[in-house]
């Protein structure tokens, strides 16, 4: 090995390391560096590398209490904290919405550092928060002018009938390729509709139109990434009676490009939500003051789900018998809690400790999502992004 390529390697090493604003920052110092930290391998070391997967990032999305207002994003750096223990100022965005024009977005869960938004007329942007890169892509050619609505109308032989959308984002490894996929439900129809957006090849397809068991339908078009599949809390009927109904997970494999549905250990829907937790699917559900938190200890196998002890509440010093909380997520032994309607807080329950992360008006909808801070581009190489 040259010595040219051996201090480069050496380089290579010490730079994925850093976190991604240092990373940023160094692309400028000479072209050696900028170089190193430019090519698309570089990224893809960085993304699996152990210091960048426990870098983890809030982003906060603020969708303001009326359809009028504009769609504010903050992001959270979940350790550096002030004098008082409080989180850092975020930094705030809003140039997505404005930029691409978006009409109430919904954004999805994060992949390798990466957030999918979907607004009601089916734009969808890419963005990466801690590179600030964002990305349009391409219309579904699939959807019909009158398919513009998240509950749209459409004219089939029964006459007018209203179909159900929901997305899904994540990674198929095999291909290495990030993916979209759009599922369309009638609800008075067996014909579902699945298009695919594939990032590598920069297009959309239909992959199947079958009979779907109109029967099982999503709950909470809120799924995660995991494993090569997004999932989301959906609702199943018995084979006895469709009013018997049972919690699952239904899951879209990216890269078979099939459904699977999943029982989980719940006995209700309403609250029930998933997280990857540690390379690890969690479920939690919470109900005032109880909590039930799964973890599934092998991938796939339902048998697997155990059920971990709830924490006890008490202990912490910013609750009181007038106070009410709410569960919205979990970092490691943090827990993402909101408090009164008002505030977001990350509480150690190993610690008994918590951080203010934000003070807010009771009334504005906020979502809160974890992520991983990465240099993951929000487009493919082969392809522009439309900014």
């Amino acid at each position: 090995m040259a010595m040219k390529d051996l201090h480069s390697e050496i380089m290579e090493n010490i730079l994925l390391r850093l976190p991604v604003k240092s990373l940023l920052r160094s692309k400028f110092v000479c072209k050696d560096w900028f170089n190193i930290i430019s090519r698309p391998q570089f990224a893809k070391s960085h993304l699996r590398h152990p210091q960048t997967q426990a870098r983890i990032g809030l982003c906060i999305i603020d969708y303001g209490d009326n359809s009028d207002d504009k769609v504010v994003g903050y992001l959270h750096s979940t350790k550096e904290y002030d004098d008082n223990g409080e989180l850092l100022d975020p930094h705030r965005f809003d140039d997505i919405e404005e930029t691409h024009n978006l009409n109430a977005p919904q954004i999805l869960d994060s992949c390798d550092g990466l957030f999918c938004f979907v607004d009601g007329y089916h734009k969808i942007v890419l963005w990466n928060p801690s590179t600030r890169q964002h990305n349009q892509l391409p219309p579904n050619p699939n959807l019909s002018d009158n398919d513009f609505s998240p509950y749209r109308e459409w004219e089939s032989p029964r006459g007018i009938e209203k179909i159900e959308n929901y997305y899904g984002f994540g990674y198929d490894s095999c291909s290495d390729d990030y993916k979209i996929v759009g599922v369309f439900v009638p609800v008075h129809d067996s014909n579902i509709r699945i298009d695919v957006f594939s990032l590598k090849s920069y297009s959309w397809r239909r992959i199947l139109q079958k009979d779907y068991d109109a029967d099982s339908y999503v709950v909470n078009e809120n799924g995660v990434a995991f494993h090569g599949a997004a999932r989301w809390i959906a609702s199943s009927s018995s084979s006895s009676s469709k009013y018997d109904r049972h919690p699952i997970t239904l899951a879209f494999d990216f890269e078979k490009e099939q459904f699977k549905e999943m029982k989980i250990p719940v006995n209700t829907i309403v609250r029930a939500r998933l997280q990857v937790i540690e390379e690890r699917l969690c479920l939690y559900d919470h109900y005032q003051d109880e909590i039930e938190k799964w973890v599934m200890e092998e991938y796939g196998v339902e048998s697997s789900w155990i059920k971990l002890p709830p924490p006890i509440y008490m202990h912490i010093n910013i609750f009181n018998e007038q106070s009410s909380y709410q569960l919205w997520g979990f970092l490691n032994s943090k827990y993402l809690l909101r408090v009164d309607f008002w505030e977001f807080i990350l509480w150690d329950h190993k610690e008994n400790t918590e951080h203010k992360v934000m003070t807010f008006e009771p009334m504005r909808h906020r979502r809160p999502l974890f992520f991983v801070e990465t240099l993951v581009p929000p487009y493919s190489s082969f392809h522009t992004p439309i900014n």
